[in-house]
């Protein structure tokens, strides 16, 4: 074990109780792994929400509409021991986490990431000075942990988030989009590459990510995908435990 290991054993992130050596590779305590929900095969096929079953191929969000993103999947569903968990990475300097969470990453969707064939990793970014207040882009410190597990370089310079905006829990689909627009500016040439991977902590309604994948296609990028930890459930889905 290394020194800082013993100086600041590793805690799981949902309910802060120290881990075992046998609870390290999961990263949770085996009390919080009960209440942790991967998404598996019910998942939408293009935003990577979770649907009610494994025979339905897009949510109703995206039979309505079209998105700017090729595809998108999420790790965890946003319920259960995975709330305190997002509050504390998001909110607490929790950074650490992005190691936890892009390990399960891997584990998941490593081979689709190859078969992609991702260029860049490129996180959804800030308002720089809340970015300065809070200490960290969360979005940020899971592409670098998702980078040094599969090689692939990234940039938080491509795009950057000039107008600070209103929370997007707050408001309505129409509210949304408008609270994006001009948010986000293009920084740099991004022509050289084809394909990228847009990295967020969680999705909601796909807003934030299309009108950033948007932009990047207006700049010349071929192919934009997205990864977010955590998604939204289906309300009608029956509670299964995850499978570590």
């Amino acid at each position: 074990m290394k020194l800082i290991e013993l100086l600041y054993p590793p805690t799981c992130p949902g309910c802060d109780k120290i881990l075992s050596s046998a609870e390290h590779e999961v990263g949770f305590c085996l009390k919080c792994q009960k209440k942790i929900r991967l998404v598996g095969r019910n998942a939408c096929m293009k935003c990577g929400s979770t649907v009610s079953s494994d025979t339905t191929e897009f949510c109703q969000d995206c039979r309505k509409k079209t998105h700017y993103f090729d595809q998108a999947k999420s790790v965890y569903r946003y319920s259960g021991a995975m709330k305190p968990a997002m509050y504390k990475f998001k909110y607490s300097n929790r950074r650490c986490y992005g190691r936890i969470f892009a390990s399960q990453t891997v584990k998941m969707y490593g081979s689709w990431i190859r078969k992609i064939g991702v260029e860049m990793i490129i996180p959804i970014p800030m308002y720089l000075p809340k970015q300065r207040k809070r200490g960290y882009n969360q979005a940020e410190v899971y592409a670098r942990a998702l980078s040094s597990e599969t090689g692939i370089p990234v940039s938080n310079e491509i795009v950057r988030r000039d107008r600070n905006t209103a929370p997007m829990k707050q408001l309505n689909a129409r509210e949304r989009v408008k609270n994006l627009r001009t948010a986000f500016k293009l920084s740099e040439n991004v022509v050289q590459f084809r394909k990228v991977l847009l990295v967020d902590d969680i999705y909601t309604t796909g807003t934030t990510m299309d009108t950033v994948a948007e932009l990047l296609k207006t700049g010349g990028i071929k192919e934009v995908y997205g990864l977010c930890v955590c998604t939204g459930e289906a309300i009608d889905e029956p509670v299964i435990e995850g499978n570590f």
